[in-house]
């Protein structure tokens, strides 16, 4: 047997009456939401984040242009390179390897010949030399930036 289907009136989607009534009818489906949305917008205010915002908007060629002057300066190039140097270096750093030496170092110390025979291993040489290595740029650099000794 069939049954009857309630008549409803539907209008397309981008309809202007029908925006309306779903703007109409915001509030009451969505109060918490909104209520929230104010809280959020009433501490940005307090903290001026909206003003420090309205005044980058207002002010946005100045600030590119001061932006790219930084990103592109010698400076920041080369702080971008040694990040991107010392990630690929972490990056092959064993987490696990490393958390059991620094649970070693809280327990009972070594002994010196253990220390030696530490340091005299082929790992340890290519860090000390490394490290060396590093101080001499270091060292280098400071005497560049203090002028001729």
């Amino acid at each position: 047997m069939a049954v009857a289907v309630d008549f409803r009136r539907f209008e397309p989607a981008d309809s202007r009456d029908d925006l309306l009534r779903k703007v109409k009818a915001a509030p009451a489906e969505h109060a918490e939401a909104i209520l929230a949305a104010y809280e959020v917008l009433e501490k940005l205010h307090e903290k001026d984040v909206l003003s420090t915002v309205n005044g980058l908007l207002g002010a946005k060629d100045m600030v590119v242009d001061r932006l790219a002057d930084v990103v592109s300066s010698a400076e920041m190039v080369n702080l971008l390179r040694l990040a991107l140097l010392a990630g690929n270096l972490v990056k092959h750093i064993n987490p696990d390897d490393l958390h059991d030496v620094l649970e070693e170092a809280a327990g009972k110390p070594p002994s010196f010949f253990e220390i030696v025979r530490r340091m005299i291993s082929k790992d340890a040489r290519r860090a000390l030399g490394a490290f060396g290595a590093v101080l001499n740029i270091f060292g280098a650099a400071l005497g560049r930036k203090n002028g001729p000794a």
